[in-house]
């Protein structure tokens, strides 16, 4: 090859690269602006499903959940439905706020809850390590979680392609995160139970990258994610949102009817065994 074929190559290949750069760049912008306007939104509806979930031992299974939020505020309301071995099934009601979780288990195990308490009251101060896991498991049922990451520490995104997504065609983004760079973002926010749970993963990810999988719809919302949250034991974590319209109002549970965490979970045991009598 003569010196004008090895420079025709060379700006060939440079092409090549710049417009990989181009492509990589631009998925990158097409899905954080996805992630951002999704949270800026004051109520969403959606499913949650998991796959591979440790958190509640073999003798429950986590069928899946409910939810509506206002990610505008970090407000949020779900019931999450448990089967047992025997076929008996029990709902967990979560009630997730910036600063504090609620948990209402129907039924209650007997002996659980005070004569005339409903759920138990966690705290998200960003405590030790074992609190803050706490808040990645309450938080990791949740879209705000994933979408925050995305959104505030997106460091590596591929266009995967298009697929159909609740009847309507979406496009697939693979987003690494960097989950230093989104802790600090939550600190800044406020979103005190979002930081307590993305310092827990950056803890549990011991370096190894964490993906969320997204899907955008043709308005620019994100209608799907995946997520597995280190450390947690939810596996894998599905969200399908079905709704992008309304306002979510506020109705948190009365002081009346509360109890702290720490008086009914005895040290040793986990939230999730006391709640469900396991």
């Amino acid at each position: 090859m003569g010196t004008r074929g090895v420079c025709v190559a060379a700006l060939v290949g440079m092409a090549f690269f710049l417009a990989a750069c181009g492509a990589k760049q631009d998925a990158a912008k097409q899905a954080v602006a996805a992630a951002r306007k999704t949270l800026a939104l004051p109520e969403v509806s959606y499913n949650v499903t998991f796959a591979g979930d440790r958190l509640f031992g073999p003798s429950l299974t986590l069928l899946g959940g409910r939810a509506a939020s206002d990610l505008s505020s970090g407000l949020g309301y779900e019931a999450l439905k448990l089967q047992g071995k025997d076929g008996h099934t029990q709902t967990l009601f979560l009630d997730l706020m910036p600063k504090v979780a609620y948990l209402s288990p129907d039924p209650a195990p007997a002996g659980v809850l005070p004569q005339g308490k409903l759920w138990i009251t966690v705290p998200f101060d960003q405590g030790d390590a074992a609190e803050q896991r706490l808040a990645a498991q309450l938080e990791g049922v949740a879209a705000e979680l994933p979408l925050a990451e995305v959104a505030w520490g997106a460091k590596d995104v591929s266009r995967v392609g298009t697929r159909v997504v609740q009847h309507l065609p979406a496009t697939e983004y693979r987003v690494t995160v960097d989950l230093a760079k989104a802790l600090a973002a939550a600190k800044r926010s406020g979103r005190t139970g979002l930081a307590a749970a993305t310092a827990s993963e950056l803890r549990a990810a011991r370096g190894k990258p964490v993906v969320v999988t997204m899907w955008v719809n043709g308005p620019g919302y994100v209608s799907q994610l995946e997520h597995a949250a280190p450390g947690t034991g939810l596996g894998t974590a599905t969200v399908s949102i079905t709704g992008f319209t309304g306002r979510l109002r506020p109705n948190p549970p009365l002081d009346s009817q509360s109890v702290p965490v720490a008086s009914v979970v005895p040290p040793g045991r986990s939230l999730w065994d006391v709640a469900t009598g396991s």
